[in-house]
């Protein structure tokens, strides 16, 4: 059976090498980069102190980061098309209709 330290152990180890692909896509993963490495200073904080509800708290948080999809971000120069516009929608002719108002008076 796992223990919480083990599992944030392992989940640390899952997001250092998360950050080593982020990096290898620049400037562009800056901002997920930054959040990855607050994560892992305070999973390492908690694992220090030995508190629990940090360590499930920063386990937590490390778990939403997600793997990267290398086919996803793979994208040749020139080969991004911008999307076609929706054609406009005709709307039918308003019919002129004659209305009448009736005016009351409050109370």
């Amino acid at each position: 059976m796992n223990t919480l330290e083990d599992m944030l152990l392992a989940e640390q180890a899952r997001c250092r090498q998360l950050a080593r692909e982020y990096v290898e896509l620049g400037s562009a993963a800056a901002f997920a980069r930054a959040l990855i490495d607050e994560g892992l200073r305070s999973a390492e904080e908690a694992l220090r102190h030995k508190q629990l509800i940090t360590m499930q708290r920063a386990l937590e948080r490390l778990l939403r980061f997600q793997t990267l999809n290398h086919l996803a971000i793979q994208v040749a120069p020139g080969t991004m098309r911008r999307p076609v516009p929706p054609a406009p929608r005709l709307r039918a002719p308003v019919r002129m209709q004659e209305q009448f108002f009736t005016w009351t008076r409050a109370a």
